[in-house]
């Protein structure tokens, strides 16, 4: 069988139904192939929204997401988004190969191997034509062990019509992770300083999402009667809960300020712990740390932990409620104090503020915000782009589990939010995506694919929160007494752009257009991406943090 023949079979045996991509001449043969086998291809307009959309769908259904693009500059456009993914912990495979080897100065060669390694991700290249199967599943066993991109990289393209032998089905054994927790020195300390604890918190992070274990960490939550938090990633993991407070962290609810800053011990499961989420250490002052981690390069990385746990998040939470359990440890109450009880109920509250009345009075990112939360239907996806805005939606917008949620800010780029939208919006077709944007970011990465959007007959709602340029600039200028004329621009009207590209476009000013906005949502026809442009004054919009 042939090498482009044999790549899209296998592809197709190792169960890949959706792969994302730009064609060119390294691998138009390949998804044309992988298409008459039965694959779906997703044709994005650049490489970079190719990469994204692999990586939305791979974060929403679980599954390793596959990306195609074509050699040198292809490849070089789609790093940014890998490195977004290596951050991200996201596995995929991302295929490629290189430029025709018969010429030595082929205007689209490049080092391959030094561009992808610099990103952090994994690199397969076949040495030999013969051995591209074996490479090509070894990658895809690699970006499900090692949690990050794989490209594989295949030989030159002019060989892909050459004959590589008989096809053999591909052997890819990916084992169920089963934690099993000795007892250890770590794991009776742990225990130790939480039956100590007065006031603890317990806290998740993506650790749990990935390994399917919120309901043994809630569990143990419950044994101790602690309150409930999560990272950003894990946004609404305990949504309906008693006793859960939300994200921790500078994107966190201001309401549980001060239960957070009473808590004396914080039991994190599958958490890195980062900048964001600790606020550079900040809240974790005072508070005895226990870190449950499943890699070893997640204990210290950030900062240092009083007590860590190498193993799977639920087996540890269910062997410590053992061992509370066993030694009578009384429960902390922690979750029925007023303080905590009071910030449950203002963040509950705080969704059923009512629209303003109907006037000429310019619309507030949280009035807008809020009515879009109560006008789409409950069972949806959320995905967000970086920039000023950002903090508004995580906060006031809500989903049904985490794998619905998307915060596109891994490497602190804007830009991203409309090609993870895409790629979300692909694995959930029976669902609506919102994908809530900033201009500049729209401009950068999400204009040229929100016709992708219309070409998918998807059912996006693009929620584009626009303040007439880009925002951290703004207040970086204006922080200094300066005029910030330079981060403000001349856009064209999204909304005709929008309607020009086949989809919907609603203009929304004042608090009067706020009712027609949420009419226009729930009418709004499925397949057809509607687009919502917000008129934000920069002057008034929040800081991110």
């Amino acid at each position: 069988m042939k090498m482009n023949d044999t790549i899209a079979r296998l592809l197709k045996d190792l169960g890949v139904a959706q792969m994302f991509g730009v064609i060119g001449d390294v691998n138009l043969f390949i998804v044309d192939r992988f298409m008459k086998e039965g694959g779906r291809y997703t044709s994005a307009t650049t490489e970079s929204a190719a990469v994204l959309m692999a990586s939305g769908w791979a974060q929403v259904t679980g599954k390793t997401g596959v990306a195609t693009v074509t050699c040198g500059p292809g490849l070089v456009n789609a790093l940014m988004p890998i490195v977004e993914a290596v951050k991200g912990h996201v596995p995929m495979v991302i295929v490629t190969g290189d430029s025709l080897s018969k010429f030595k100065y082929h205007p689209q060669s490049a080092s391959h191997r030094e561009f992808v390694l610099a990103t952090g991700a994994g690199y397969e290249a076949p040495r030999r034509i013969e051995d591209v199967p074996r490479d090509l599943v070894h990658a895809f066993q690699r970006a499900w062990a090692e949690r990050r991109p794989i490209v594989f990289n295949f030989p030159s393209y002019d060989q892909q019509w050459e004959d590589i032998g008989e096809y053999q089905p591909p052997r890819l054994h990916t084992p169920e992770r089963l934690g099993t927790q000795l007892d250890t020195e770590a794991l009776e300390l742990a225990v130790g300083i939480i039956a100590s604890a007065k006031r603890p918190i317990v806290l998740a992070g993506y650790g749990v999402v990935t390994s399917g274990q919120r309901d043994a960490v809630l569990q143990f939550a419950k044994r101790l009667d602690a309150p409930v938090m999560t990272t950003l990633r894990t946004k609404d993991l305990f949504r309906g809960e008693a006793g859960n407070l939300g994200v921790l962290g500078i994107s966190g609810r201001e309401e549980v300020t001060e239960a957070v800053g009473v808590s004396d011990c914080v039991i994190a499961f599958g958490a890195s712990l980062h900048m964001f989420t600790t606020a550079n250490g900040t809240l974790l002052n005072k508070k005895r740390l226990v870190l449950v981690a499943e890699d070893r390069h997640d204990i210290g990385r950030t900062m240092a932990v009083d007590a860590a746990i190498l193993g799977e998040p639920g087996a540890v939470a269910e062997r410590m409620l053992y061992w509370l359990d066993e030694a009578e440890i009384p429960s902390s109450q922690f979750a029925f104090e007023e303080v905590v009880t009071q910030a449950v109920a203002a963040i509950a509250a705080s969704y059923d503020t009512p629209l303003p009345a109907p006037s000429d009075a310019p619309i507030t990112i949280q009035q807008a915000l809020l009515a879009i939360e109560h006008a789409v239907q409950e069972e949806r996806l959320l995905v967000t782009d970086g920039g000023r805005f950002m903090r508004q939606p995580w906060q006031l917008m809500r989903v049904q589990q985490p794998r619905h949620f998307i915060a596109g800010n891994l490497f602190g780029a804007i830009g991203t939010g409309i090609g993870y939208a895409i790629g979300a919006a692909v694995a959930e077709r029976g669902l609506p995506t919102l994908a809530v944007v900033g201009d500049g970011g729209f401009m950068l990465g999400g204009l040229t694919e929100f016709h992708t959007a219309v070409r998918e007959k998807l059912d996006l709602i693009v929620v584009l929160c626009n303040d007439g340029g880009y925002g951290a600039e703004y207040l970086h200028f204006t922080d200094h007494g300066m005029d910030p004329s330079l981060a403000l621009f001349d856009w064209p009207e999204f909304s005709e752009v929008a309607t020009t590209m086949g989809g919907q476009g609603l203009v929304v000013r004042t608090q009067a257009d706020l009712g027609a906005m949420q009419q226009a949502i729930r009418t709004r026809t499925p397949g057809k991406p509607l687009l919502i442009d917000l008129k934000l004054d920069p002057k008034t919009m929040p800081r991110t943090f």
